[in-house]
């Protein structure tokens, strides 16, 4: 395995990352704001998943 190798699997990681953060940022931007039980929910998942990003960057 060479050294680009690894640097091409660590961008296309980061790169997936984002683009989850933002798919569940545009979510959250189009939910119904009339709906608590929805917004919380989601509000829920974004902050797991964030945290768990964040737990895993600093075991890293």
């Amino acid at each position: 395995m060479s050294e680009q190798d690894a640097a091409e699997r660590a961008f296309n990681a980061e790169t997936a990352r984002l683009l989850r953060r933002e798919a569940l940022r545009r979510a959250a931007a189009d939910l119904n704001t009339t709906s608590g039980p929805g917004l919380e929910d989601m509000l829920g998942r974004i902050s797991a998943e964030v945290t768990a990003e964040a737990l895993e960057k600093r075991g890293k």
